[in-house]
């Protein structure tokens, strides 16, 4: 027996390096799929057909065009969307103002790079960049995607778009984006009301509500056509604890 013993010890002692390292094999391949699902919202949901129900996204401007059709300057790989009350997190997201479509970036089912418009019809709200936006159908029952800013039942909104311009400078006529252009809301209780300035913003409120709001604009030096999004967070967020309507 201890002759026996004496052969089975070198066999068993070179079963815990092997184990070892297909131990570290395995931990390395589930940390690459890991990594790889965080990457790739295709691998995550499986081509839910719910948010993979979008058209191709095909709009390339022409060489040469100045700026971008985007209202962020880099894909969002965090963002995520509710479809049908169903929310997904960590998309690759960004929002063509130009042609008013969110677009989602993915690996198809060969690896290659593919870009959708996410539909509108299922669509609900979006978060990217850092803000939020929400698809409401307007007054004429349109629906659009508006940013949209504070928590509560009265909100401002933020509809949003760019021009393709002519460069007049240029002898061979290319062209360009314009900046961002914005036409601003106050939504109460689902009824919008554009505004363009304090007074306008103002009238949007009950009468009760007004001068409490005109003395906070005064205290915290806001002018709607210059505040920061924080500022006007801030400022709607301070109209939803008011008692008016």
């Amino acid at each position: 027996m201890d002759g026996l013993n004496a052969e089975m010890l070198p066999a068993r002692s070179l079963t815990f390096p092997r184990l070892f390292i297909l131990l570290t094999i395995a931990l390395w391949s589930l940390s690459g799929q890991a990594q790889d699902l965080q990457n790739n919202p295709d691998q995550v949901y499986g081509f839910d057909p719910l948010l993979y129900n979008g058209l191709v996204y095909s709009f390339y401007p022409h060489p040469g065009t100045g700026g971008t059709q985007y209202l962020f300057d880099a894909f969002d790989r965090r963002g995520s969307v509710t479809l049908r009350g169903v929310t997904y997190s960590n998309l690759t997201l960004n929002y063509d103002i130009f042609n008013h479509q969110l677009i989602m970036e993915f690996k198809n089912g060969i690896g290659s790079q593919s870009s959708i418009q996410i539909s509108y019809g299922w669509l609900e709200k979006a978060s990217l960049g850092g803000s939020n936006f929400a698809v409401i159908a307007g007054a004429d029952s349109n629906k659009r995607i508006y940013q949209v800013i504070g928590d509560g039942h009265k909100n401002i909104l933020y509809y949003q778009s760019k021009d393709l311009l002519m460069d007049n400078t240029k002898i061979k006529g290319s062209h360009y984006f314009s900046a961002v252009r914005k036409t601003m809301f106050v939504m109460i209780n689902d009824q919008i009301t554009a505004f363009k300035n304090n007074a306008g913003f103002l009238k949007a409120f009950s009468q009760s509500d007004k001068s409490l709001i005109k003395v906070y604009m005064r205290i915290h030096n806001i002018n709607v056509k210059k505040a920061s999004d924080r500022a006007m967070t801030e400022m709607i967020n301070y109209c939803n604890t008011l008692p008016g309507s």
